[in-house]
């Protein structure tokens, strides 16, 4: 958790272009309970908890950064993708990239922002179909 909080950041930002925003964890549940400390996310406090940045209105950050979930399950994941087969993977593929070539704290490499964003999109197009 620690990693994705410090050098992964929001993964639902990082899908939209925004890389390094600060983010909190948050748990995947299933059925209302968490499902354990592996089925985690890095989401900011827009994608998680549905605050706004300072000075942005709501409409704003859903057209720059996409819904965020705190407002609305279906909206968020008809957007990003179900959190568990989609996001998780697209998280796990961002640690994984990790931990084969760590990058310092707030500073992921532009090739790895670019193979998550394309890894989330081949993980929509094979669900979709």
């Amino acid at each position: 958790m620690g990693i994705i909080k410090k050098h992964c950041g929001c993964l639902c930002c990082l899908l939209m272009g925004w890389m390094d925003v600060h983010a909190s964890i948050e748990h995947i549940t299933e059925r209302g309970r968490r499902i354990g400390h592996h089925a985690t996310l890095g989401m900011c406090g827009w994608h998680h908890f549905g605050y706004c940045h300072k000075g942005k209105e709501r409409q704003f950050m859903i057209g720059e950064f996409g819904p965020s979930l705190a407002l609305g399950r279906i909206p968020f994941e008809e957007f990003f993708g179900d959190e568990r087969k989609i996001l998780l993977p697209v998280q796990n593929f961002v640690l994984r990239r990790f931990a084969a070539d760590p990058w310092p704290e707030y500073n992921l490499p532009g090739k790895v922002a670019i193979d998550t964003r394309n890894e989330w999109i081949e993980l929509n197009h094979a669900t979709a179909q």
